[in-house]
């Protein structure tokens, strides 16, 4: 794995690159990149236990439907 750090006038991005392709993040202003990068790992995850949950509900609640 490969991170590259750019600095563009309008953001900063943090560019990963991996043997399954590439990921773009967006750095918030303000902060490291690694923290920026960890909070925004944090965030993703957050997002991903949410949905977990509803497709859980949609799962247990498909059992209901004839």
């Amino acid at each position: 794995m490969q991170v590259r750090v750019i600095v563009g006038a309008q953001a900063a991005y943090a560019c990963i690159s991996h043997e399954s392709g590439t990921l773009d993040v967006r750095l918030n202003p303000g902060r490291s990149a690694r923290k920026s990068m960890k909070e925004s790992a944090a965030e993703l995850r957050e997002k991903a236990a949410e949905l977990t949950r509803r497709a859980a509900l949609i799962e247990n609640a498909a059992e209901l439907v004839d």
